[in-house]
């Protein structure tokens, strides 16, 4: 047995598809110790792992990002500083014979290089080929943004680098260019998509980069929901995610728009929301604020969605054509691969009034093709393996390590 140890973004983004790879490692006999936050403990303990939490965990929690992806920088790069003590002393204590880093975890790479202990990056996210010009990433990840975004995301970067010189001076680390900091690159790098999702896929094809499609596993945790509510109308299902989801002129602008339509209409709203803000419910609605997704988009039609990685692939895995409206960072990435696959349509959330949000689900609806090219991701995202292809590939690298 081996003895491992998981850095990660405390982000349900992130973590959730390491689930179902961390079950599946500890029933293979590995020991897996997983650092996250107490509001994780109860999911990590029930897959088997050996929780850990991070110290100053307030320095974890994501801001509203408004520089895009320098801002994201800017946020990890803060996270590493508060946390790297702790963590270099206390991997070093355990002397894990590997690493499982989040391909995001910028203190992961740290503690990598300060502790010298073989690792893998697992990522669940769209990742930077080290080859990747830095102007083709600039324009990747802004051509679609406000210019004041770009703006706060100079200062963002200004802050990036002032602080990870100060860790590599203090750690003798090297810190990641602004291509690297979203790769977190290793000798094996697990993608939980696929070459034709993944932008610049052709850049990925050397041994070291495995896709295998999307981790998705039943979730540990339940959420009730009333099915018996549900019609035989084409369902619509909405949602805006976990963390970007305080909308409620989008909500109110899908109410208007499916209104006595002939459809039935889940919508996800989260827990932060204030209800006083939002119109009264059209009778076709079930609105809650968390639903079983996985479940749900087993049963539907067309997913509106904010576009983040994850229930974006859990949805083209059930081959259901998306509508995203992208709020922030790799969203308008995920927006373009979704257009360029050809299984869904995209619209800007100053857009998303309900005349444009109705005549878009309806194309989804009743246009053959959009069903036919999600399907046909759905099926590639399936012959990757999945996270059991994933667990095969890890213990096989480190089985060459020893």
């Amino acid at each position: 047995m081996s003895t491992t140890v998981m850095l990660v973004l405390p982000e349900k983004g992130h973590m959730n598809p390491t689930f179902a790879l961390v079950a599946e490692l500890v029933q293979r006999g590995e020991r897996v110790i997983y650092y996250a936050v107490e509001p994780f403990r109860h999911v990590i303990e029930s897959v088997g792992a050996e929780f850990r939490s991070y110290t100053n965990p307030a320095a974890l929690i994501p801001p509203a990002h408004e520089g895009g992806l320098f801002s994201v920088m800017a946020y990890l790069a803060t996270a590493a500083e508060a946390v790297l003590p702790q963590l270099i002393a206390e991997v070093g204590e355990i002397a894990p014979d590997y690493l499982l880093l989040d391909s995001m975890c910028l203190w992961g790479s740290l503690v990598q290089q300060v502790l010298q202990i073989p690792a893998i990056t697992i990522s669940s996210v769209f990742v930077t080929h080290p080859r990747l010009p830095a102007e083709d990433f600039i324009r990747l990840s802004y051509q679609q943004l406000p210019k004041e975004i770009l703006l706060n995301g100079i200062q963002a970067l200004h802050s990036y680098f002032e602080i990870t010189q100060r860790l590599d001076h203090q750690y003798g680390t090297r810190s990641p260019n602004i291509v690297g900091a979203f790769a977190n690159a290793q000798p094996l790098n697990i993608l939980f998509t696929s070459h034709k999702f993944h932008p610049g896929g052709e850049m990925f094809y050397d041994d070291s980069y495995k896709f295998v499609g999307p981790s998705v596993a039943k979730r540990a945790e339940s959420v009730e929901f009333p099915f018996e509510q549900l019609s035989a109308a084409p369902l619509i299902y909405i949602s805006l995610g976990t963390i970007f989801n305080e909308q409620p002129d989008f909500y109110n602008a899908c109410f208007a728009a499916f209104r006595n339509m002939p459809y039935q209409v889940v919508m996800s709203i989260g827990d932060k929301l204030d209800p006083s803000l939002l119109d009264a419910p059209p009778a076709n609605f079930i609105v809650r604020s968390y639903v079983p997704q996985l479940e749900i988009l087993q049963r539907t039609a067309v997913f509106i969605t904010h576009g983040g990685m994850n229930s974006t692939s859990e949805a083209l895995l059930y081959g259901v054509p998306v509508l995203v409206v992208p709020q922030h960072g790799d969203q308008f990435m995920v927006a373009t691969q979704v257009l360029e696959v050809g299984a869904g349509r995209m619209i800007p959330m100053a857009q998303a009034g309900p005349e444009a949000l109705r005549g878009l689900t309806t194309q989804l609806l009743f246009t053959p093709d959009f069903k036919a090219n999600a399907q046909a991701m759905g099926a590639e995202f399936k012959a990757g393996g999945s996270y059991v292809r994933a667990a095969d590939e890890i213990l096989a690298y480190i089985k060459q390590q020893q």
